[in-house]
Parts: structure tokens; C-alpha cells; sequence
């Protein structure tokens, strides 16, 4: 009996710990300039977008000058050239979205990766066999904040 109580007990025994993985994001060297850049790709993006849709709208201009000139064969063409460029402008559009998502997935990677490094290597150490991250946690009556610590393994103050 005394050997089944033991066994139990030390299986109840696991340490919990919980971060706030947004916090060490935020402090970590070099995020405040991932902001910076997603802003610069975002502007590079509507710049993209401004050429195309000046390029639209000097094209209608000069079709519309010279429509009652042109004959049949070359206002087919470029109707569908201000078609093709219309379509053009539309799917960038709807991409934009996506895109700016891409790139911070690919700029916020590298953090979220050595955030959970982190976190992987300060519960091995510490003997935790569960660290949450508060952002998502709804509720807890205890365990160990062990924001502390990750920062720590991250270099940061």
C-alpha cells in the first residue's frame, strides 16, 4: 500500500510553469524593428499597387483620346490590354493580404522559434513538464512564472 501511494504521489509531484511568450517578444533585441520592416514592405507593396493603377489610368486617358481614331484591330488590342492590366491590378489587390502575412510569418519565425527553444530548454533544466503560455491559458491556480527564466536563456535583461 505505502509502495502505491509513493508511485502516485510522485507522478503528482510534475512542476507546471507558465510564460507570457508575447512579453519575451516584445523585449527581445530586434523586435521592435520587425514592426519597422512589415510597415516598409507594406509601403513597398501600395507603391507597387499606385504604379499599376497610374498606369491604368493613363492608358483609359489615352485610349479614350484616341479611340475615335484608332481603327478596329487596334482598339480590340488595347481594350484588351486595359482588360489584361484591369485583372492584373484586381488579383494584386485580393493578394495583398496574403502577402503581408507571409512575410510576417517569415519575419516573426526565427523569434517564435528561439522563444520556444527557450522555454523547451528552461523546462528541462527546471524539471517543469508543462509550461503554458498565459496568452491562451483561461485558468490556473498555480505554477511557476518562468518568464524570468526564458529571458535569462535568452540574454535578455
Amino acid at each position: 500500500m505505502a509502495v502505491f501511494l509513493f508511485g502516485t504521489s510522485a507522478t503528482f509531484a510534475q512542476k507546471y510553469g507558465h510564460v507570457n511568450a508575447n512579453d519575451i517578444f516584445l523585449a527581445m533585441p530586434g523586435a521592435d524593428t520587425l514592426q519597422t520592416a512589415l510597415q516598409a514592405y507594406q509601403s513597398e507593396l501600395e507603391a507597387e499597387y499606385t504604379n499599376m493603377a497610374q498606369e491604368f489610368q493613363t492608358k483609359y486617358e489615352k485610349f479614350n483620346k484616341e479611340a475615335g481614331t484608332m481603327s478596329s484591330a487596334v482598339r480590340q488590342l488595347r481594350e484588351k490590354e486595359l482588360t489584361d492590366l484591369q485583372e492584373r491590378i484586381t488579383l494584386f489587390e485580393q493578394s495583398l493580404q496574403d502577402l503581408m502575412q507571409e512575410r510576417q510569418i517569415e519575419l516573426m519565425t526565427p523569434f517564435q522559434d528561439k522563444i520556444l527553444q527557450a522555454i523547451k530548454d528552461v523546462a528541462k533544466e527546471n524539471g517543469y513538464a508543462y509550461i503554458f503560455d498565459t496568452k491562451n491559458l483561461l485558468y490556473s491556480d498555480g505554477g511557476d512564472d518562468v518568464s524570468a527564466l526564458v529571458k535569462k536563456k535568452l540574454g535578455i535583461k
